[in-house]
């Protein structure tokens, strides 16, 4: 027997009009005249049941945060893309997500979002050469480099029509408790990931770096966005990382900036591509030391740069 039929009727009854009707907590909580916390806590209490042996190995903010994921609670681009890149890094993340998907399957009106498998991150980039690439010249007209924190932490960017904001590195936990109640009164949420147009190689510019680093272009509902992993990168103490679409001296555009890389040494994050980005053929990772710099700084990392 299912896990499902074991279920209260209250928390099965919320599942389904989560995943069969696709509809939101407030949308749900207005049907049954609850507020939208019950809601909430009524599905996720359910999926803490359907698989609790896979999930005592995921902390509890990143079940709120695959839980959400996967009950199609999550409306930006951005939020999916962050879990996401958690479950593909996380072995006990994706096996609790896969055995909760298998549980819902017979409830959802259509396919659950995808689980990604494995991220071959750490082995690629292990094996990375660290040859020079081409020489590379700079400059751009001045502008002042997006950034972005939200409330102290540090997440991946939100990647949404006409906004740029930074490269940020990715913290280990998830959402927070409230976060899924509290971002999901719009009724459109897609129930399929991105997907990986294109994968790019980041080399230094001497073999005596051990900076290494990958370029993911995404892409979904019509955006595109880099996803940067770099890795063995020198702490920032006094500039930052910046990254660059570039093509010639006067063809240079910057995308954005990092926070400081701290003594890890590890830069994960992402942003929104700009509509013309199919027109250069180089990106950069870059040291700065303005928020207005005219030209790309001394280069960090670098790679041929296209959309797939």
């Amino acid at each position: 027997m299912s896990r499902l039929d074991e279920l209260p009727p209250d928390q099965r009854a919320a599942l389904a009009l989560l995943l069969r009707q696709r509809k939101s907590y407030a949308q749900v909580a207005s049907m049954l005249a609850i507020n939208e916390r019950s809601v909430h806590d009524r599905a996720h209490a359910a999926l803490a049941v359907l698989a609790p042996r896979q999930a005592r190995a995921v902390p509890f903010d990143q079940r709120v945060e695959i839980g959400d994921y996967l009950l199609g609670q999550q409306a930006s681009v951005g939020e999916r893309l962050r879990t996401r890149t958690f479950l593909a890094g996380s072995e006990p993340g994706r096996a609790w997500a896969r055995e909760i998907a298998a549980e819902l399957a017979p409830l959802a009106a259509s396919n659950l979002p995808e689980i990604p498998p494995s991220a071959p991150a750490p082995q690629r980039l292990q094996d990375l050469s660290a040859s020079a690439g081409p020489p590379l010249a700079s400059a751009a007209p001045a502008r002042s480099l997006p950034s972005s924190r939200l409330g102290g932490a540090v997440v991946l960017a939100v990647i949404a029509a006409a906004v740029i904001v930074a490269v940020v590195l990715l913290s280990n936990g998830g959402s927070s408790h409230g976060k899924g109640a509290s971002k999901t009164s719009s009724t459109a949420s897609t129930k399929t990931g991105p997907t990986v147009e294109n994968q790019i190689t980041l080399k230094p510019p001497t073999s005596r770096s051990g900076s290494v680093g990958v370029v993911d272009v995404l892409a979904e509902d019509g955006k595109r966005a880099f996803f940067i992993e770099a890795q063995h990168l020198p702490e920032s103490k006094g500039f930052y990382y910046a990254i660059w679409l570039y093509n010639s001296p006067s063809s240079a555009l910057a995308l954005s900036k990092s926070p400081a890389v701290g003594s890890s040494g590890t830069l994960q994050g992402g942003a929104l591509l700009p509509a013309n980005a199919a027109e250069y053929h180089t990106i950069l990772l870059t040291r700065e030391t303005t928020d207005r710099p005219s030209h790309p700084g001394p280069i960090v990392l670098s790679g041929p740069f296209s959309l797939g």
